[in-house]
This record gives structure tokens, C-alpha cells and sequence, in this order.
């Protein structure tokens, strides 16, 4: 990953790309389950959305929920929750966010 920042709307293309190639994999096999225990598509956004948000992110994802009410805060979250030079590293960071670098950036 590089180190520039990404923005809202980079973050929102990225979210929408994550739900388009959710909606394709449960189209042929819709068994969520399954999905959910076998994907590892979730695991850069759980580093950085906080613990409240998540359960939304994901069931917005997996139900191709596009509402802008929905979008907004998952984007919301997780731009606060970025690490940037006026934010210094939480202990929930150190674990997910390596050298002060957003994971999307």
C-alpha cells in the first residue's frame, strides 16, 4: 500500500467494488455462511472501522445496501477512525494499522 491517503470518494469506489464482487460470489452461491467463514474480503475494512460500525458495514454489504444514510456513516467511520498526524495510535490501532499508514492508503 502506498502512503498517500485516500479520500471519501476513493473510500466509497471501494466499498462499492466490495459489494458488487460480494453480490457476484453469493449470485453463485448463496449460502452466507459459508461465504462469511471462507472470505478474508472484510479483513482490511474490520481494521478500521470501529467495533459499533462493523455489524452495519457487513450487513450492508452483504445486502448490497447502497442507501446514502448507510454509505455515509460507514465512510464517516472509517475516516475517523484513520490514523493522521493529529491522531495519535490507540491500542486498537497498533494491531491493525502498521507505521501509522491507513489501511487503504
Amino acid at each position: 500500500m502506498n502512503n498517500i491517503l485516500l479520500n471519501k470518494e476513493d473510500i466509497r469506489e471501494m466499498l462499492f467494488a466490495l459489494q458488487d464482487k460480494v453480490a457476484a460470489k453469493l449470485s453463485v452461491d448463496p449460502d452466507v455462511d459459508n461465504f462469511l467463514d471462507s472470505t478474508d474480503l472484510f479483513d482490511q475494512w474490520e481494521a478500521v472501522l470501529p467495533d459499533a460500525e462493523y455489524p452495519i458495514f457487513i450487513m450492508a454489504v452483504l445486502n448490497n445496501i447502497r442507501s446514502d444514510v448507510i454509505i455515509e456513516t460507514i465512510l464517516n467511520s472509517v475516516l475517523d477512525n484513520a490514523v493522521t498526524p493529529d491522531r495519535s495510535v490507540s491500542a486498537k490501532d497498533t494491531g491493525s494499522v502498521k507505521n501509522n499508514d491507513h489501511p487503504f492508503s
